[in-house]
């Protein structure tokens, strides 16, 4: 007598990296096992969860294009890193910096490009996204309180031993709210400046070598069109974003 097996399906489930601090990462889901037939069988992706899903239980997230964003107030979520060369070329196609690698952030690009990626990044999530929430560069106000206890030891700086380069995004230590260079690597664009005619950019950079560039209140003024390898940016989302 022939026993006859049922063929169990194997469902896919959507996987999450759990990490200290109420973490939510999106990782791959497992390969569903199927059984064999004449044409491939269509299966629907499970690990598309919109952003304010994960945003509304978790104080540390990553979004489409793998940036890490933490939770500073109910209505102010900040990037980890300054914007990588990854996440810049993988949203904007291209990638201006002058000293190349994945993870280092991206330089050479003006404030005129930082708005236009916020503003795509924005388009590109906006079904994802809680109402009325848009990407952004932080304002000088917010810098200033996101960097106000950063130590100059923690900064990517010529004035701190010898170098001609950016690093690495998180290569010091992070400030108390777990943000990585604020001060040094590479200049951050504001969104703000009280000046039509420039831009600001805070925090100092890799070639940072004198002591008064490298204070916390320095502002480096800038056209919106200027491009320089010590100029970067960093996400914010928050309401009346972009």
């Amino acid at each position: 007598m022939k026993m006859i097996v049922p063929l169990m399906a194997v469902a896919m489930t959507l996987c999450f990296n759990a990490r200290a601090g109420n973490e939510a990462v999106l990782v791959s889901p497992p390969e569903p096992v199927v059984a064999p037939s004449a044409s491939p069988a269509m299966v629907q992706d499970t690990n598309a969860v919109p952003l304010k899903s994960l945003m509304s239980s978790n104080n540390i997230v990553t979004n489409t294009i793998g940036t890490i964003l933490i939770k500073i107030s109910p209505t102010l979520w900040v990037g980890r890193y300054e914007v990588t060369q990854k996440e810049y070329q993988k949203l904007a196609g291209s990638n201006p910096s002058l000293f190349k690698g994945d993870n280092r952030p991206v330089d050479t690009v003006s404030w005129n490009e930082a708005m236009a990626f916020c503003q795509r990044l924005t388009d590109k999530e906006r079904e994802e996204l809680p109402t009325g929430y848009g990407y952004a560069m932080p304002t000088e106000a917010q810098w200033q309180a996101l960097a106000a206890n950063v130590d100059l030891k923690n900064a990517v700086m010529k004035l701190n031993g010898d170098r001609n380069t950016t690093a690495a995004v998180g290569s010091l230590a992070p400030s108390s709210q777990g943000l990585y260079d604020l001060r040094g690597n590479v200049m951050e664009w504001c969104l703000d400046s009280g000046n039509p005619a420039s831009k600001v950019l805070r925090g100092g950079a890799w070639d940072t070598w004198v002591e008064p560039s490298s204070r916390l209140e320095f502002r480096n003024w800038a056209p919106a069109d200027e491009k320089k390898s010590d100029y970067g940016f960093r996400l914010v989302l928050e309401t009346g974003g972009q």
